[in-house]
């Protein structure tokens, strides 16, 4: 499961594109519109892996889901996927400023 991962996401107004390394248990990465990804993930007994990830965003973004940050912006993604999440088809995730 450790590697580089190109994530590609989609929202309201548009779409993005992020680089993600597993290593070891540990998330990071960024995105095109300065965002840094954090976190961790672990597999659990059921073959899916728990994700969990800070996504800080800079002041001053447009999210693809439309919304302009007028300040540094945290948000924690919390989400379990199966063990196959890297077999090329989509995996719906929703975050907390998508809801």
């Amino acid at each position: 499961m450790d590697g580089f991962y190109a994530v590609y996401y989609t929202g309201q107004i548009g779409f993005g594109h992020a680089v993600l390394v597993l290593r070891e248990g540990t998330i990071a990465g960024a995105d095109v519109v300065g965002g840094v990804y954090d976190g961790f993930y672990k597999s659990e007994p059921d073959n899916t892996i728990m994700v969990d990830i800070i996504l800080t965003v800079p002041a001053g973004t447009t999210l693809v889901t439309g919304q302009t940050l007028t300040a540094p912006h945290s948000q924690n993604i919390k989400a379990n996927v199966a063990a196959t999440f890297a077999n090329g088809q989509t995996v719906a995730l929703n975050t907390p400023l998508a809801q």
